[in-house]
C-alpha cells in the first residue's frame, strides 16, 4: 500500500496528493475491510495511501478525539473515509465503494445499470444489516455493568444470524468473479469469526459457509484478515 503509516494522534493536517487518494483505516473493521478488497480486486493499490488510525474502546460510547487530518476527512467520526485527489470527501463504506468502481474500476463489481445491478444490490443490502448488526452489538459489549443490554446484544445475534441465513440463498449463485455483494458477504463472515466465532454461523448458512472456505483463500481478503485495532 501507498504511503507512510499515520495514527490518531497525528496533528498534521492532509494536503492535496494529485492523483493518489487517502482512505482512513483500522484494522478490526469490516466497513474498512470491504473497502480495502474492492481496492486490491480493482488493482487500485498504487493509486491510495492508508493511514492507520487509533480507537480507544470508548468509541462505542462517547466521542473520542480526533487528530485534525482524520476530522478535516471526515466530519462523522467515523472510518473508513476516502479523500480522494482533489479533494472530495466520502464518509461511508457504500458510498466509497460506489466511487472507487465507478470512477476507477470501470463498474467491475457493480453494473452502472440493468438487472444484475440491482440483484448484486439486494444482496449488499443484506449483508450490510449483518455487518451493522455485529457493529453495534460490538458497541453493547464494551458497555459494563447496568449501562450494557443483554436484550439488545441478543438482538443483534439475532438479526446477523438471520441476515446469514438469507445469504445462504444467494451463495448458490455468487458467481465466480467477485462482486460487491461476495466482497461484502465475505466480510461479514470474516467478522463474524474475527468477533463471535461461538455464534455458528456457518450452522445458520451451510451453503454461505461453503462458498466462504472458498473466497476467503482470494489474496485480497488473506491480506485484509481482521486484527485488533490499537487504543
Amino acid at each position: 500500500m501507498a504511503g507512510a503509516a499515520r495514527t490518531m494522534h497525528h496533528t498534521q493536517r492532509f494536503e492535496e496528493t494529485g492523483s493518489v487518494m487517502q482512505l482512513f483505516v483500522t484494522p478490526a473493521s469490516p466497513w474498512v475491510r470491504r473497502v480495502v478488497v474492492c481496492i486490491i480486486e480493482l488493482g487500485l493499490e498504487d493509486k491510495v495511501e492508508m493511514i492507520p488510525t487509533r480507537w480507544p474502546h470508548e468509541w462505542a460510547t462517547r466521542t473520542v478525539p480526533f487528530a485534525p487530518d482524520f476530522a478535516q476527512a471526515t466530519p462523522v467520526g467515523r472510518i473508513p473515509a476516502l479523500v480522494t485527489g482533489q479533494g472530495l470527501r466520502l464518509t461511508d463504506s457504500s458510498v466509497i465503494c460506489d466511487y472507487l468502481n465507478a470512477e476507477h474500476g470501470q463498474y467491475r463489481l457493480l453494473p452502472q445499470a440493468g438487472e444484475r445491478r440491482w440483484q448484486i444490490l439486494s444482496q449488499v443490502a443484506i449483508a450490510c444489516g449483518a455487518l451493522e448488526a455485529q457493529i453495534s452489538r460490538r458497541a453493547e459489549l464494551l458497555r459494563t455493568g447496568a449501562d450494557r443490554s443483554d436484550d439488545f446484544i441478543d438482538k443483534m445475534k439475532t438479526r446477523a444470524l438471520r441476515c446469514f441465513a438469507a445469504l445462504d440463498e444467494a451463495a448458490g449463485a455468487f458467481g465466480p468473479e467477485p462482486d460487491l455483494a461476495q466482497i461484502t458477504a465475505g466480510s461479514a463472515c470474516g467478522f463474524a469469526d474475527f468477533r463471535y466465532a461461538q455464534d455458528g454461523w456457518r450452522d445458520a448458512a451451510p451453503r454461505l459457509a461453503r462458498w466462504y472456505e472458498t473466497f476467503a483463500g482470494r489474496p485480497s481478503m488473506i491480506r485484509t484478515r481482521p486484527a485488533e485495532t490499537p487504543q
